[in-house]
């Protein structure tokens, strides 16, 4: 019962619309000259049937070329979603590699560098004293005697 208030309610309106842009003068022509312009298109084709088939032929064959171009586009892309659904694990897990791999450096050079201050603060407990040991003997290169 509902739908059939609806599709009422649907013809009703779309009536209403019609009548009031028919109000505007050149809505009106333009119904009327597209009006007889198909019905020109009608008589024409009634009395050549042979052009009519002929034209719904060439519609008919340019539809199944685009309906072919779209199944072939639809096909390569789902080939190209499909590869990439099988890449991005493997790109996943190369990034996860490539972290691991700079931690695992950064790790060792802050190993390093403690390494190399604890020596240095092994050898030179005096933050004044010079580094290497031909600074110590006065004739390094850094001092004029």
């Amino acid at each position: 019962m509902s739908q059939n208030k609806l599709f009422t309610g649907l013809l009703v309106g779309a009536a209403v619309g019609v009548i009031i842009s028919l109000f505007d003068r050149n809505t009106r022509q333009d119904v009327v000259q597209k009006s007889k312009s198909l019905s020109d298109n009608v008589s024409y084709y009634a009395k050549n049937r042979e052009e009519l088939v002929s034209r719904v032929q060439q519609q008919t064959e340019k539809v199944q070329n685009l309906y072919a171009r779209v199944s072939e586009d639809a096909s390569y892309v789902g080939e190209k979603v499909n590869q990439l659904k099988e890449l991005t694990p493997q790109v996943k897990d190369m990034a996860l590699e490539t972290k691991d791999a700079f931690t695992e450096t950064k790790d060792a050079v802050m190993e390093s560098k403690d390494d190399v201050v604890a020596a240095v603060k092994e050898e030179n407990p005096d933050p004044e004293s010079p580094l290497l040991d031909n600074e110590t003997d006065g004739q390094g290169a850094g001092k004029n005697s």
